[in-house]
C-alpha cells in the first residue's frame, strides 16, 4: 500500500510540472521582440526563452527545465548533466532580472557574425570581416527552435565558466539581438549580441 501511494504522489506531481504552463502576461512580458517584422519565430522565440528565464527563474525551471530535452542527436549529453543541475539550482536562487529588450544595432552585428561563420563552416569568436565589437556574445550551433538555442546557452553544457548563461543572467544588460543563419558544419548557426 505504501508504494501505490508513492506512486500516486509520483504521477500527480509528474501531471502538475507538465499541466502548469505559462500566463498569458508571463509571455507578453518576455516577447520584447514579437513586433520585429523580420526576425524569424525562432529568433524572437530565443529572446522569450531567455527573458523567461530571467523574469521568472523558479517558474522557468517548472515549467521548462526540467522536462527539457535537446534534440535527439544533442540529447543524451544531458541526461545526468551537472551543468544543468547546476542551473536549476541557480534559478532556484535567482531573483527576477529585469527583461532583455530588441536592438536593431545589435542585430545587424549578430547577423554579419552569423553569415560569416555559417557560409564559412566555423565555430568560435573569431572575425573575419565583421567589426570587432565590444559586446557580450553567444553562439550556437545545430540549434533549430528558439527553445533549443536558449538552453544550450543557458545550460551550457561542458563550458567550464558558463560564460553563455552569465551572459543571458546579467543583471548588467538590457539589450539583445539574436540572429540564425545556414551553417556548413552545423545545418544552423545562432548568434546573440547582448549589451
Amino acid at each position: 500500500m505504501k508504494k501505490l501511494c508513492l506512486f500516486i504522489v509520483s504521477l500527480i506531481t509528474v501531471f502538475n510540472v507538465y499541466a502548469q504552463s505559462w500566463s498569458t502576461e508571463q509571455l507578453q512580458n518576455a516577447k520584447t521582440a514579437k513586433d520585429i517584422s523580420y526576425l524569424t519565430n525562432a529568433e524572437r522565440d530565443a529572446i522569450m526563452y531567455i527573458n523567461l528565464a530571467r523574469l521568472y527563474p523558479k517558474e522557468f525551471v517548472q515549467l521548462e527545465l526540467i522536462k527539457y530535452e535537446a534534440p535527439k542527436k544533442y540529447g543524451a549529453y544531458l541526461k545526468n548533466s551537472s551543468f544543468k543541475k547546476s542551473l536549476i539550482n541557480q534559478l532556484n536562487h535567482n531573483k527576477t532580472l529585469p527583461v532583455l529588450t530588441f536592438n536593431e544595432k545589435l542585430y545587424a552585428d549578430a547577423k554579419c557574425f552569423a553569415e560569416e561563420m555559417g557560409n564559412r563552416g566555423e565555430i568560435g569568436h573569431s572575425r573575419r570581416k565583421c567589426a570587432e565589437n565590444n559586446f557580450a556574445e553567444c553562439c550556437s550551433y545545430g540549434m533549430e527552435t528558439g527553445l533549443d538555442i536558449a538552453m544550450q546557452w543557458l545550460i551550457d553544457h561542458d563550458v567550464a565558466d558558463c560564460g553563455h548563461r552569465k551572459i543571458c543572467l546579467d543583471l548588467s544588460y538590457s539589450k539583445i539581438a539574436i540572429c540564425i543563419h545556414p551553417h556548413k558544419k552545423w545545418a544552423v548557426c545562432a548568434v546573440a549580441e547582448i549589451i
